[in-house]
């Protein structure tokens, strides 16, 4: 089965940053996270906002270490 946009979404974006940083961030627990992207669960709508946050936040802390 494929990955729903969601799902390849938070890969990526523990990809970045791990997922127990993700998690964090996200502020919803590792095993949460962890059936998100498993598609176990399915990431509520309104988290989307929240992981452009999360997203935008990592790549300013990313540019300001550079």
């Amino acid at each position: 089965m494929a990955d729903s946009t969601k799902q390849a979404l938070l890969r990526k974006a523990a990809g970045l940053m791990g997922q127990r940083e993700l998690a964090t961030r996200l502020k919803v627990s590792h095993s949460v996270l962890e059936m998100w992207i498993s598609g176990d669960a399915t990431m509520p709508d309104g988290m989307l906002l929240k992981l452009a946050k999360v997203l935008d936040a990592w790549r300013d802390a990313s540019k300001s270490k550079k």
